[in-house]
């Protein structure tokens, strides 16, 4: 049987695929909104990029793709360190 690790199998940056996925959000969010007129929220200026809508739906589906990709290597993570195991990340990720 293989060595159990406790560290992380990916040293936890499969959470980066959330940050990614948070910045197409917002992209996608103020899409929009030009340079020139950007929305004021929380001290901050928001713009887009003015993207054809057809850009922005693709961009839309990479975003829920890193999201899945992130919980199931994350779900992955959980099952080798012994803080789950196969079976469960099975049942999690969807594999019958």
């Amino acid at each position: 049987m293989a060595e159990k690790n406790n560290i992380g199998n990916f040293d936890y940056q499969e959470a980066h695929l959330e940050y990614i996925a948070e910045r197409l959000e917002h992209d996608s969010e103020y899409n929009n909104n030009s340079y020139d007129n950007p929305v004021m929220k929380e001290g901050d200026h928001h713009y887009g990029f003015e993207l054809e809508p057809k850009t922005v739906e693709f961009m839309r589906d990479v975003m829920n793709q890193l999201r899945q990709l992130e919980t199931i290597l994350r779900e992955y993570d959980l099952a080798i360190s012994g803080d789950t195991c196969e079976k469960t990340f099975q049942e999690r990720v969807g594999i019958k």
